[in-house]
């Protein structure tokens, strides 16, 4: 194999590592934020501003789940712990089989590019 192509795959494997590692967990944690502030007749979402803040979209799910958690038994079902709950632990899940498919990939790559 090319070694500058190995070598550059070796620089930019972390950083895609990183992406498959994190990126679904935010995509649960937006998604679980997004539904539960939905409003159907509002003219603008209020998190349609802040969709990449990721550090208020956090805080603003540590908030909802803080709410959760004090009212659970008042909190409606299907409306917010379904998606409070299910929707990150979904992102959970893919991350982990995409970070292991992507290292195994990588991993086989660079033994054949070093011949073993």
């Amino acid at each position: 194999m090319n070694p500058f192509a190995l070598f550059m795959l070796a620089i930019f494997s972390p950083m895609l590592l990183f992406v498959a590692l994190t990126g679904p967990i935010y995509a649960g944690i937006l998604g679980a934020s997004y539904a539960i502030y939905y409003k159907s007749g509002a003219a603008a979402h209020p998190l349609d501003d802040k969709l990449f803040d990721v550090f208020y979209i956090i805080d603003v799910y540590v908030k909802l789940f803080k709410q959760w958690s004090s009212h659970i038994v008042d909190a409606s079902f299907l409306t917010y712990t379904l998606p409070l709950l299910l929707l990150p632990a979904i992102g959970i899940i893919l991350s982990l089989g995409m970070t292991s498919r992507i290292s195994r990939k990588l991993q086989d790559i660079f033994q054949l590019g070093v011949g073993r």
